[in-house]
């Protein structure tokens, strides 16, 4: 038996020790590095959650303050005119046909509540009446527009939110109720959510402020209040009810742990939520934590046969001393052979330590920007304008309607952080955006992708002409001075315009002529637009120049 499997032997039991050390260390530094990935992770993946939940509820917020909007236009187009005839009111209704494209259904009730108007089946007009329902008595009541608790219709049978503005008379009576419908289960309402959607299996949900859940992927549980369901609300749900906003580690109704965000929805009092499992989101985590512990026993075992091999050599001078006494012992040798002049193993006995440090996994690809919103702005970023703009191209393309995107610059804007700051600067960008969004329809797109760069993307356009009103409306509204800590600067912009009439194209290629646009605009003299007309069938049409 070689003398270093000797269980007994220092060699033996020196290679022992290192192998022991070599290995616990190599594991703590792999649960060490394991244990920060994950924690920064979680911090990651859960403010990025709650990013998307910010998102989704303002773009809520923002479609169900424009549907009231359109509704409250109406209401006052009727009661200008002193209109109180059902079939003027149903004439009015049919000269709007975008309450179609808004809203499932919209409906007129009388003042007792019997139905005079339904722009989707006017075979239902007088066989309903609405004088028992809560949204109908509130609006009523309060002579006020409001947005009902989610129900199951009786006219069609599906799950709908209704929206209501009260027509009123000179004396302030209501004589009408208007009452826009919206679908729950609407296609194009969970295809915008959807975008919202974390991972493959994460999901999102709406519940109204009474607990009554408004939009889920369990088609059972719309309409059933949260409270009132098999096991109660969850906690987390219930923290949502009162006021809690934020992102939570916890486990979802099936039980599943789960990273959850909630976000209060303006206007409406419900509350977005999103989950998104925990091992989905650390699958990657859970692959690299194989990979270390083969590594970590990898290294240990290499360090080992390192220990042995070094033991071996710095205990080879003890081994030489041992034999020479052995020899002395059994008179084959002299005293003298123990005069070694040596200073280092047998006179001083050096003991090595190896230490291995395994460097940690690199974490899963850093999740680019967090949230869909531009932080200084509060318009979208890149991110979710590229999200919005593949699927506006393939709607566009399955329903032929031609779009358009306005690419801008803010003429000579390094000259205005150079000489006033990049604060100023800040506050020209957030005048900007805000200029931006008080003229775009609210099926536009407008976006912040990096610096002084915006793009707004205008779908379902109807004529060759708007891309060059929507080009003067945008120059114009830069024409005031911005107003900028007591300072009055003047502002002027380049912007480029691509047209599709077909959208079979890429979202990189309608993107890149967009921008050779706003650079023939700059060419041309800045302040001004360049629009490029493209169809399917040609190139690009002569530019067309305005200032």
């Amino acid at each position: 038996m070689p003398a270093f499997l000797n269980t007994k032997c220092l060699k033996f039991r020196i290679t022992r020790l290192v192998v022991v050390v070599a290995f616990a260390a190599a594991s703590l530094v792999a649960l060490l590095c394991l244990y920060l990935v994950e924690y920064k992770m979680k911090s990651v993946v859960g403010g990025q959650e709650y990013s998307l939940a910010e998102s989704a509820a303002a773009l809520i917020g923002r479609d169900i303050g424009d549907k009231r909007a359109l509704l409250r236009s109406i209401a006052e187009e009727i009661q200008a005119g002193g209109r109180s005839n059902a079939h003027l009111i149903r004439h009015i209704l049919k000269l709007h046909p975008s309450l179609k494209e808004e809203f499932f259904n919209v409906v007129v009730f009388d003042a007792r509540g019997k139905l005079i108007a339904n722009i989707s089946d006017e075979r239902t007009i007088g066989t309903f009446t609405a004088a028992s329902q809560e949204y109908f008595s509130n609006t009523v009541a309060s002579r006020k527009g409001i947005v009902s608790r989610a129900f199951r219709s009786a006219l069609s049978g599906k799950p709908i939110v209704l929206i209501t503005e009260p027509i009123v008379d000179s004396t302030g009576r209501v004589t009408f109720v208007l009452a826009g419908g919206i679908n729950l289960q609407s296609p194009r309402l969970l295809g915008q959510l959807n975008t919202f959607r974390p991972g493959k299996s994460g999901y999102f949900f709406i519940i109204d402020k009474d607990g009554t859940v408004i939009q889920h992927p369990n088609q059972n549980r719309i309409l059933v209040n949260v409270f009132k369901a098999p096991g109660g609300a969850m906690p987390t749900t219930a923290a949502a009810l009162k006021g809690f906003e934020g992102w939570i580690e916890a486990r979802t109704k099936d039980g599943r742990p789960a990273f959850l965000a909630y976000k209060q929805i303006p206007i409406t009092g419900w509350v977005f939520g999103v989950a998104y499992p925990t091992d989905e989101a650390f699958a990657a985590l859970s692959d690299a934590r194989v990979s270390v512990w083969i590594v970590s026993s990898i290294v240990a075992a290499l360090a080992g046969l390192t220990g042995l091999l070094a033991t071996i050599r710095l205990l080879r001078p003890l081994g030489r001393l041992q034999g020479s006494v052995n020899a002395i012992a059994e008179g084959k040798a002299k005293i003298e052979v123990l005069d070694i002049q040596r200073k280092d193993e047998v006179g001083d006995l050096s003991r090595a330590f190896f230490s291995l440090s395994q460097q940690r996994q690199n974490a899963e690809a850093k999740l680019a920007n967090l949230a869909l919103t531009d932080s200084l702005t509060g318009l979208g970023n890149r991110r979710m304008f590229e999200n919005v703009l593949s699927s506006a191209l393939e709607r566009a393309e399955r329903t032929g309607q031609p779009m358009a995107l306005a690419y801008l610059d803010i003429d000579h804007f390094k000259s205005i952080n150079d000489s006033l700051g990049h604060a100023i600067g800040d506050q020209v960008l957030v005048e900007f955006a805000r200029r931006l969004n008080s003229i775009v329809r609210a099926s536009d797109t407008p976006a912040r992708l990096a610096g002084d760069e915006f793009v707004i993307l205008f779908e379902a356009m109807s004529t060759d002409t708007q891309p060059e009103e929507l080009g003067n409306r945008i120059l114009q509204c830069m024409e005031p001075q911005f107003e900028c800590d007591g300072r009055h600067i003047a502002v002027t912009i380049s912007i480029g315009i691509a047209v599709r009439a077909n959208c079979n194209v890429s979202a990189a290629v309608f993107l890149r002529e967009a921008d050779e646009a706003l650079y023939t605009a700059k060419n041309a003299g800045r302040n001004r637009y360049a629009v490029a007309h493209t169809t399917y069938v040609s190139e690009s049409q002569p530019l067309t120049y305005g200032g």
